[in-house]
């Protein structure tokens, strides 16, 4: 009971489907300047959905330095915004009184890193502050990731150009606020220059539950903007039926 709802704080970050109205002419606009100079910025939001849950997030890094594509130090902050329910029971004058609950969640992080490239694979790594905040209605006695917390979070991302065609990358997140965790693993090919298709596959949970997923995944490239969708199935390991995700990613560079 309640560990369904990990997903979309884990996976998740911030008002999603906002966000990409909001967000949208900045990612469109092109910048003349950046044309010419490398470029130090990022942006990226996005959102997901499932049979129970929907999650949106948005964040935004700055490389100093030579810029995104070489070694260096770098910031980065995420938040996100999250939606799910689930089926419980509630202990009520001596009874197990079946019971939906719905849930939202909130979180933010601030995170410093750095870049290298050992041989042909770029590594980041991130270590920063994360804050969460968990809300069930009714209140669920039998869930411990409820309330307030603040914690250490760290992150890993790995690409690796596996020729010029194919592509491996990786990405785990760790946080202690409720010992959340992600990880996610792709393999793509490049059809074209700018498209591409491959799977995708990872692991995800906190203090709660333990999940997994997988699917595939569609990857276009307008120039500094790259737009990623993504779908399968995920599950709490057999414990329940499975259901289907669509995610939605927009990342862009200045």
């Amino acid at each position: 009971m309640g560990g369904i709802h990990g997903r979309g704080t884990t996976w998740l970050r911030a008002s999603g489907a906002l966000s990409l109205v909001v967000m949208a002419p900045a990612l469109l606009a092109t910048n003349a300047h950046a044309e010419l100079d490398p470029p130090h910025t990022e942006f990226f939001t996005g959102f997901e959905t499932s049979d129970n849950y929907a999650s949106g997030y948005v964040g935004g890094g700055y490389a100093f330095g030579k810029g995104l594509y070489e070694n260096g130090l770098r910031l980065r902050a995420v938040g996100s915004y999250s939606r799910y329910h689930y089926d419980g029971t509630l202990f009520i004058n001596g009874f197990d009184v079946p019971m939906h609950f719905e849930g939202q969640g909130a979180f933010a992080a601030a995170l410093v890193g750095y870049q290298f490239t050992p041989g042909a694979v770029i590594v980041k790594l991130f270590a920063g502050i994360e804050a969460e905040d968990q809300r069930i209605n009714p209140r669920d006695p039998n869930n411990s990731v409820q309330g307030s917390e603040v914690g250490l979070r760290l992150l890993a991302e790995v690409w690796h150009d596996i020729s010029p065609r194919m592509f491996f990358s990786a990405d785990a997140a760790y946080g202690t606020a409720f010992q959340e965790y992600c990880s996610l693993a792709r393999l793509g090919y490049r059809i074209w220059p700018r498209f591409s298709l491959g799977i995708e596959g990872g692991a995800l949970g906190n203090e709660e539950y333990d999940a997994g997923r997988g699917g595939g995944f569609a990857r276009v490239n307008f120039r500094n903007v790259e737009a990623t969708l993504s779908g399968g199935f995920t599950g709490n390991y057999l414990e329940d039926d499975p259901s289907g995700y669509v995610a939605l990613g927009i990342y862009r560079n200045f």
